[in-house]
């Protein structure tokens, strides 16, 4: 799969170089955050991308879903905010179908698209923007129903969104599949069945490139930061390549190279060193 801002196009292969997406740029509990997109203050957004690419992210997600936030208004306008500040490639996150298209409309590059689902109306609304302008999508692991409380009925909404999207001429290897972290402190069985769906994904779609929300595994629970960095190790062992979560979280970055290396994909340990130095100059 291949992905592009306003620099060069990136590579993303799932036996390749985990790529993290930013999460940064989601009203979701920041109040600072919301009000900016409510006032127009496009710096804060340009800002964001940027703090979150010098911390080492590869994609920058822009979600501005939140209370009293009109998205077909306001999305383009933070796309436009976050391409003239990084090179990076976007990844445009709304289940809007008109706000996507008004994102697409002024997104440079190849972006990703974040998300589809095995739900009849995100197929039917979304999907043809992304299929009809050839781009690649994040396609969850929910369905008609919602989210399956088992990893198999997740697998079956994984098969789905991804033939639905295969048949609706979105290439097979465009489609990123995402198994939906869930919190703990909800449901004490929601990592494991996370972690088991990341497994299954990685054996049974070996072409496909896998995503989560990282830091959703920890939502209510004290030490989070610790929480997610182990999550994302052994997520990163077992199949997850593409985690969207906090570049400038120095613990989830440590997870996520730890889970590379006992992957054995970092040589001589070198990419592991390299950040550990950089955290001491």
């Amino acid at each position: 799969m291949e992905l592009q801002g306003t620099g060069l196009p990136i590579s993303i292969h799932p036996q390749g170089a985990a790529r993290i997406i930013g999460e940064r740029i989601n009203p979701s509990g920041k109040p600072a955050l919301r009000q900016a997109l409510l006032d127009g203050n496009w710096d804060l957004i340009a800002e964001q991308a940027r703090l979150q690419v010098e911390a080492g992210a590869d994609v920058v997600d822009l979600n501005v879903g939140g209370r009293g936030i009109d998205e077909l208004a306001v999305l383009p306008r933070a796309v436009e905010a976050a391409s003239g500040a990084v090179d990076v490639p976007l990844c445009i996150d709304t289940r809007r179908p008109e706000a996507l298209a008004a994102a697409l409309a002024v997104c440079p590059g190849r972006p990703l698209v974040n998300s589809i689902s095995a739900e009849h109306r995100a197929l039917a609304d979304i999907l043809p923007l992304v299929a009809g302008r050839g781009l690649p999508v994040i396609a969850l692991c929910m369905g008609q129903e919602g989210i399956p409380g088992s990893v198999d009925g997740r697998l079956a909404c994984a098969y789905q969104a991804l033939d639905a999207a295969v048949r609706a001429g979105v290439g097979e290897d465009d489609v990123v599949l995402d198994p939906l972290v869930m919190t703990v402190g909800a449901d004490d069985q929601a990592a494991w069945i996370a972690l088991e769906t990341v497994r299954r994904l990685r054996q049974e779609f070996p072409a496909n490139n896998i995503t989560g929300g990282a830091s959703n595994v920890s939502f209510g629970m004290p030490a989070r930061a610790l929480l997610n960095a182990h999550f994302l190790a052994v997520a990163r062992f077992l199949g997850l390549n593409m985690p969207i979560t906090d570049p400038t979280d120095v613990d989830l970055r440590f997870g996520l190279l730890s889970g590379t290396i006992f992957l054995g994909r970092d040589r001589r340990s070198r990419g592991y060193m390299r950040a550990y130095r950089a955290t001491r100059s």
